[in-house]
């Protein structure tokens, strides 16, 4: 980024970008800060402009960012589409899920990481299972990721990656972009063929990203 203006006590990070025509203000969904992107050649003063033109839309919006947040003892959340609540247990046993409890012992700093570590694993399970009841082969490698762009991707090299968070919405969420990678092993582009092949392996496309749109800040929420 480099360089930042600020507005009204506000620090706005400034994105150059060649290529571009327009100025764009957006809330970072990982960080919650404001970026202004703008043409790699326009004068900072058009951006400072621009920006000062936009501040009540962007201050409103900042009161709806979330703070960030650890998994805490007694916190709900929901995993896989189940309902848990985080219990410390002063027992020493694995992380596990007993009823709607999931179940963390060990000393209290650790809890998040230990949380943490457990969705991840019992997601990447899940993803793993998920697949194999796909139409896909020659899958390289799965992985997941602390990812900040994009929800999954797919390389050539037919490695699947995936963000952790997805773990924390809803089911239908997760399977759709586990079948939008698994769709790009057979088309490596957004082409009309691919999203026919989306809608074939199932994927709720609409009501996904109608999800994720809504819900990204909340999910980038947790550290």
């Amino acid at each position: 980024m480099g360089r930042f203006i600020e507005i009204d006590g506000i620090k706005i990070d400034i994105i150059r970008k060649k290529g571009k025509k327009n100025l764009s203000l957006k809330i970072n969904t990982k960080t919650g800060l404001p970026e202004l992107t703008i043409p790699w050649l326009c004068p900072l003063i058009f951006a400072k402009s621009f920006a000062q033109k936009n501040i009540v839309w962007l201050k409103a919006h900042l009161k709806t960012i979330p703070a960030k947040q650890k998994f805490e003892n007694g916190m709900q959340i929901c995993v896989l589409g189940k309902e848990l609540t985080i219990f410390h247990s002063d027992k020493k046993t694995l992380t596990h899920i007993q009823g709607n409890l999931l179940v963390v012992s060990g000393d209290a700093e650790h809890l998040h990481r230990r949380v943490k570590d457990f969705i991840k694993k019992q997601t990447l399970f899940y993803i793993q299972e998920r697949i194999k009841n796909l139409p896909c082969t020659n899958i390289n490698h799965i992985s997941l990721k602390d990812t900040v762009s994009r929800w999954g991707s797919c390389s050539s090299g037919r490695n699947l990656s995936f963000c952790w968070r997805l773990s924390l919405a809803p089911l239908f969420v997760l399977d759709y972009v586990i079948i939008h990678e698994v769709a790009h092993l057979k088309h490596m582009n957004h082409s009309i063929d691919f999203w026919l092949y989306v809608k074939e392996l199932g994927g709720q496309t609409h009501k996904a990203k109608t999800w994720l749109k809504q819900n990204a800040l909340y999910l980038h929420s947790f550290l």
